[in-house]
């Protein structure tokens, strides 16, 4: 791969501020980027649940879906145990028969998972699908591992910016919430936090849901 078209692929990662619409980013890129990618999708580990992130064909899902059906599979493998695993033909892999058969089924010949370097709690996974036996030849391995850490370092940038977008928005709630009860009860600042943190800790609430709830009309007394 040219030094042009890594710079092209750490571009398009990196447009999207969603954490969601980065993932789609990938899975999109990996089509485009890496030989043999005819399909793919991001499976996401988020404290021990497992789910599909992003996706570019109804087929690829069709196929990580049997992963979830049989609890098997190449890239349930990455996500507990290994950083890479290649399945050069489903016709003819004996790893996970049932999702092998399965994947031969809609048309998934050959596969590459690659772990994203993401830490726990929070992992993910790529998922490559190629129509084609043996779609992912050295090379492509190669390119793929390459792209993996792109966009490893892409998902902790958009992840960085939804916590802070995250911890703005709940900031901004609490102050509109304390410029309530400053209002409505003549509260100092500190006060009407205090107010706010006694709530929380008497409904075992978290101090956002509180203010969110003040703000959307509930009542709350000093």
């Amino acid at each position: 791969m040219k030094d042009v078209e890594l710079a092209h692929i750490v571009e398009q990662l990196s447009m999207e501020p969603e954490e969601s619409l980065t993932l789609q980013q990938v899975v999109d890129q990996a089509v485009r980027y890496v030989p043999g990618c005819d399909m793919g999708s991001v499976f996401v580990r988020r404290n021990g649940t497992v789910e599909i992130a992003a996706t570019t064909d109804p087929s690829a899902t069709r196929v990580d879906d049997l992963q979830f059906e049989f609890d098997e599979g190449p890239c349930l493998s990455v996500l507990q145990e290994h950083e890479i695993a290649s399945v050069p033909d489903t016709a003819t892999d004996d790893r996970w028969p049932r999702w092998s058969d399965g994947a031969v089924e809609h048309g998934v010949r050959s596969a590459l998972s690659l772990r994203l370097a993401i830490e726990e709690p929070y992992l993910a996974c790529l998922n490559m699908y190629s129509r084609e036996p043996r779609g992912f030849d050295g090379e492509a391995v190669d390119l793929g591992v390459v792209y993996a850490r792109l966009a490893s370092v892409a998902i902790l940038q958009a992840r960085e910016v939804s916590g802070l977008r995250s911890a703005l928005n709940n900031r901004l709630i609490i102050g509109a919430a304390q410029g309530i009860l400053m209002e409505r009860y003549g509260l100092s600042l500190n006060r009407s936090f205090e107010v706010l943190r006694r709530r929380s800790n008497e409904t075992n609430t978290k101090l956002h849901d509180v203010a969110q709830g003040l703000v959307d009309g509930l009542e709350i007394r000093d």
